[in-house]
């Protein structure tokens, strides 16, 4: 009786201020289809599945070859990889081969979050090598992880940026799903480039990459020792990650705190968290979805008149970050990055596919992970709101593993990106493989709001 009545509650509070919105999928404005105009050519996508399954791996890697001359000198590789060939669902991937020329550098994996946001977000705004100005010009980016480390940028799950699938069925709806279909599109990879298979491997991803990266890293973990296509494992890094709902719901202190709400205004949070993890408990999942959708797309705004949750020194969020968009969909580039005249997807119909998922928790893959010994780096932006750091401790602290109370008593040490910096870059806090850090002057895209610090932090944790 108690849980018809807590249900109840929650479904006429819902009626009242009822507002379907995804906040973690802004990352991606809404992209409409680029036409063909007469005299375009956007060539045709580049699907390779086929040339791995007649054995013509050379013909696959070639054709895969990215022409950027004489914007970009750097060699990459780019097409599609059939994860369903019952759905027809594929994966559009990017891969920059380390900058330094050295092949058996460590190959990090980047997975945007949303659910929905194109990698390619991270690739222009974030740490690729890559970026484009507000005239649509391409240039390098002067700091980028590239310059030591092959990154490999997927857009995933099918849906999402150029990636697609041609059946609703197709569609994942839970992290075993995205796991599925990213582990295809990895042991496929790693067959047409084959020489990096033995390169240390990282899966790195922010916000709802989340649940992302470690769905991705525990099924590797879990194929590995019986796979044809091993891949060399070594751990993960999460940025402002969504990875366990229910004990990330506070967001009644962190706007407090911040000096964003009033008391009265802080005990309509609070009452709004309380019913949306009472929603988890009943495994009410779209009604937490919901109530966490209706925070901070409804009263937030209303409330503090910002509309950037990423970032609470700002109002809007940054229009630089969508200025790479008009390059990658201008037919010119389509035909260059080997996608054709594919639809740019805005992320709708994932974020629909995964409605039921978002407020599901990870911690246990995680968990896992930690147990097995593979390193970890969960770090954030201390200016975020929506995934703020009081956040990301309430969840790390509650994990249960092997070193937890270690972790926990764990000194937080002073962190410099050099030791003579004026600048105190953030806070880093060990135990055992895993790393905690906190970045200063940072919201929720730590790599966009910190380059120089992101760089270092990444190149620390990879080479400790």
């Amino acid at each position: 009786m108690e849980s018809f009545w807590q249900v109840l509650f929650i479904i006429i509070y819902l009626i009242n201020s009822f507002h379907c919105f995804d906040p973690l999928r802004r990352q991606l404005a809404s992209v409409p289809q680029t036409p063909v105009l007469p005299g375009d050519d956007p060539g045709q996508p580049l699907f390779l599945t086929p040339y791995i399954e007649s054995g013509q791996i050379d013909q696959a890697r070639n054709l895969s070859r990215v022409n950027l001359q004489p914007d970009y000198t750097f060699p990459s590789y780019s097409g599609y990889l059939t994860v369903n060939k019952t759905h027809q669902s594929n994966l559009f991937f990017w891969f920059f081969p380390s900058q330094n020329g050295n092949t058996s550098a460590p190959l990090l994996v980047w997975l945007q979050g949303g659910p929905g946001a194109s990698s390619l977000f991270g690739l222009f705004a974030e740490q690729g090598p890559l970026m484009v100005d507000e005239d649509k010009n391409l240039h390098p980016r002067n700091i980028t992880w590239n310059s030591k480390y092959h990154l490999l940028y997927i857009d995933q799950p099918v849906g999402t940026g150029y990636s697609f699938t041609k059946s609703e069925e197709g569609y994942v709806t839970n992290e075993d799903e995205v796991a599925r279909d990213l582990y295809s599109m990895l042991t496929q990879f790693f067959v047409i480039f084959h020489e990096y298979a033995p390169c240390p491997f990282y899966v790195t991803g922010e916000s709802y990459g989340g649940k992302y990266v470690p769905a991705i890293v525990h099924k590797i973990h879990v194929e590995n020792p019986q796979a044809k296509v091993k891949i060399n494992l070594k751990g993960m890094a999460i940025g402002d990650g969504l990875i366990d709902p229910y004990n990330q719901w506070d967001y009644g202190p962190v706007m407090y705190q911040f000096g964003l709400i009033d008391e009265q205004q802080l005990e309509r949070v609070n009452l709004q968290s309380s019913l949306a993890k009472r929603a988890i408990e009943l495994k009410q999942y779209l009604i937490a979805y919901e109530l966490f959708s209706n925070l901070l797309d409804v009263f937030f705004p209303e409330k503090t008149g910002l509309h950037d949750v990423y970032n609470y020194l700002l109002t809007q969020m940054p229009e630089k970050f969508n200025y790479y968009i008009p390059w990658v969909t201008a037919s010119e580039n389509r035909f260059k990055i080997h996608v054709g005249n594919l639809r740019y997807n805005d992320g709708d119909v994932v974020g629909i596919a995964l409605a039921n998922d978002m407020m599901q928790t990870i911690v246990g893959k995680v968990a896992d992970i930690a147990n097995n010994n593979y390193k970890i780096l969960i770090y954030n932006g201390l200016l975020d709101i929506i995934i703020a750091s009081s956040l990301t401790m309430d969840w790390v602290d509650k994990l249960e593993w092997k070193y937890a109370n270690e972790l926990r008593n764990a000194e937080r040490k002073v962190w410099k990106v050099k030791d003579d910096d004026k600048e105190v870059a953030g806070y880093i806090k060990q135990a055992n493989s895993f790393f905690v850090a906190w970045i200063r002057n940072a919201g929720h895209m730590v790599p966009a709001d910190q380059p120089r610090a992101a760089f270092d932090l990444i190149d620390r944790f990879i080479s400790a």
